[in-house]
């Protein structure tokens, strides 16, 4: 007989995830496709909801995408002596926090308690400093106790934020991901903090982060994007899934340079799935800012896709951005190439507003999207160096340098017309020399998300 889990999604039992002779298979239960209507992508673009059942090659891509790699799952599954290949063993010790709202648990288990921060177990930071620490040895924070689990390589510890401080996700839902320094890696914590309040300030949507220090250590915090703390300290899932997971692709196949995703694939799956323009407009703006901040490791499972309880889809706000280019031992191979470039530092603003164009976006679109990130970008670094004060100066430099090249390359362009339309770099635009061109002037759009002043061609 297959082993069975219970899969839950938003308070319904969704399905049951099976192991048999021929790998894994995924069932939907008559409530989700009930409650949601069949075709719906709540659950994951790879696999809609349906009446048939989801074979190996489809379910153990999105499953195993659910669990941490490398040497944090081999660890994890040593200490549950469970063969680390064993997706489906792993998720029924660690799944019932994951990435998103999912709880994969034993079907004998019933429905999964109300999600409060009430339930979780408080403790003090030097028992959070002792537990980073111990980060090697009991990755994520997992262990008897405590069963959590997040995508990725890093050393990471998942904890849950209460009104009185730090506590242990026992019974209720981790809230926050507390990520040491990289030992290899000068000031990794305030890089990465730094480009995440970077990009913020240049009106994109990223996670939330803070530098706080245990132990004597800079540790970054990161707030789950994917939780929502109510007022009464109810935490409440919100469902997401990496772009490998959305395509079924692996997740050792996140890097393009070892066939993974191009950046093209993912917009057709927006599109295909007719997300708003505003999202592939949104998505451009991210990849944007990834290459003027020199960030070469940002790969597939580092863009995501919320997914709404009425099962709507839209981007997860950008996350684990940092500045790669500043450590000459990281590749400068894109983890996605843009316009087929495959050095970080050759890729320029005319590639970004190609790919973009490549996606099927208008080309005064593509250009507002490229230029909104990189004409504010040298002084949103001059600024956010000057309130934060944390991030060393020669990394400081580094990507001012990086902004402005980018920059006074596009100039250059515009200057011998190769990239017309460009919105104007000067504060008042002078008239453009063809008639059949008007400028926009800034503007938000619904989500926030600021636009720049801009030369629209007339239709």
């Amino acid at each position: 007989m297959p082993r069975e889990l219970a899969v839950w999604l938003y308070g319904t039992d969704v399905g049951t995830l099976a192991e048999g002779r021929r790998g894994l298979s995924f069932h939907f239960a008559e409530a989700a496709y009930r409650r949601w209507g069949l075709r719906s992508p709540v659950l994951s673009l790879s696999m809609p909801v349906s009446t048939r059942p989801y074979r190996d090659s489809v379910a153990t891509p999105f499953f195993e995408g659910l669990l941490p790699e490398g040497q944090l799952r081999k660890t994890i599954a040593y200490d549950f002596r469970i063969g680390e290949t064993d997706t489906f063993g792993l998720l029924a010790e660690i799944g019932r926090d994951c990435a998103g709202a999912l709880v994969v648990q034993h079907a004998t288990d019933g429905a999964p308690p109300t999600a409060t921060t009430q339930a979780a177990e408080p403790i003090t930071s030097n028992e959070v400093a002792e537990r980073i620490a111990r980060l090697p040895v009991f990755p994520l924070g997992v262990d008897q106790r405590v069963r959590v689990s997040l995508p990725g390589m890093q050393n990471k510890l998942l904890l849950t934020q209460t009104g009185s401080g730090w506590a242990l996700p026992t019974g209720a839902p981790s809230t926050h991901i507390l990520k040491p320094a990289i030992s290899q890696f000068e000031d990794s914590v305030e890089n990465e903090d730094f480009c995440m309040r970077l990009a913020r300030r240049v009106g994109l949507r990223a996670a939330t982060t803070e530098i706080e220090r245990f132990g004597g250590n800079p540790v970054l915090v990161v707030e789950r994007f994917d939780r929502v703390i109510l007022s009464t300290g109810r935490v409440r899932r919100v469902h997401q899934e990496d772009v490998n997971q959305a395509l079924g692709i692996e997740p050792s196949r996140k890097y393009e340079a070892s066939g993974g995703s191009p950046l093209r694939r993912v917009a057709n799956l927006l599109s295909d799935w007719r997300a708003p323009t505003e999202e592939l407009l949104e998505l451009l703006g991210h990849v944007s800012f990834v290459v003027a901040v020199g960030d070469a490791d940002h790969h597939a499972k580092n863009i995501s896709i919320l997914h709404d309880e009425d099962g709507r889809i839209r981007l997860t706000p950008l996350y684990d951005v940092m500045c790669t280019r500043y450590y000459p031992s990281i590749t400068a191979t894109p983890g996605m190439f843009v316009n087929g470039k495959r050095h970080i530092d050759e890729i320029r603003a005319d590639d970004l507003i190609a790919e973009g164009l490549a996606w099927g976006l208008p080309e005064e679109d593509a250009e507002a999207a490229v230029w909104g990130v990189l004409d504010v970008l040298p002084e949103a670094i001059e600024a956010e160096a000057a309130a934060s004060q944390r991030c060393p100066a020669p990394l400081v430099a580094f990507l001012a340098a990086r902004a402005l090249t980018l920059r006074h390359e596009a100039s250059a362009h515009i200057a011998d017309n190769r990239l017309p339309g460009v919105l104007a770099l000067q504060p008042a635009p002078a008239p453009h020399p063809s008639p059949d061109r008007v400028w926009v002037e800034p503007y938000r759009r619904e989500d926030g998300t600021p636009v720049r002043g801009h030369w629209r061609r007339l239709r």
